[in-house]
């Protein structure tokens, strides 16, 4: 792994449903499975000329087969650095929210990484994600969740 971390900007999507409940997949890195898995939003990297809402479209659709225009405001902004398939990344973040009915994710617009990184999906109520000791990101994803369900 290289030193310096490769910037990289990133659109997230919390997606909730009628029930509250918020859409996460289930990932891990292919080259280090020992370092187990983690629960996170649907969204991933910024295209060049693309701003943060049309690439959160673009991954949502890509990711989950759901086809919604995403707007503001952007709910969180956040840097992470990661390891990634032997890259070091230092990753900043643009949070949006989408509200849905319900939906069935589909899976055919993943890219060969994903099929090999993204091991399932789930709905979480809030409950769920404050009692799991499973790895959930974002960190405080909970509060985030009470904060958004609060001002509805």
């Amino acid at each position: 792994m290289t030193d310096a971390p490769t910037p990289r900007l990133a659109a997230r999507v919390l997606v909730i449903d009628a029930r509250d409940r918020v859409l996460l997949l289930r990932g891990c890195d292919p080259a280090r499975p020992q370092d187990g898995t983690w629960w996170l939003t649907p969204g991933g990297g910024v295209d060049d000329g693309e701003s943060f809402a049309d690439a959160a479209r673009r991954e949502l659709r890509e990711e989950t087969g759901l086809d919604v225009d995403v707007q503001g405001p952007v709910v969180l902004e956040r840097k992470v650095v990661f390891d990634f398939e032997g890259i070091r990344y230092a990753q900043f973040e643009h949070f949006f929210v989408v509200r849905v009915d319900t939906h069935a994710v589909v899976d055919d617009g993943w890219t060969e990484l994903e099929r090999r990184s993204v091991l399932e999906h789930r709905w979480w109520s809030v409950d769920e994600l404050a009692a799991t000791d499973e790895m959930v990101y974002p960190e405080g994803l909970v509060t985030l969740l009470g904060e958004i369900l609060g001002a509805e």
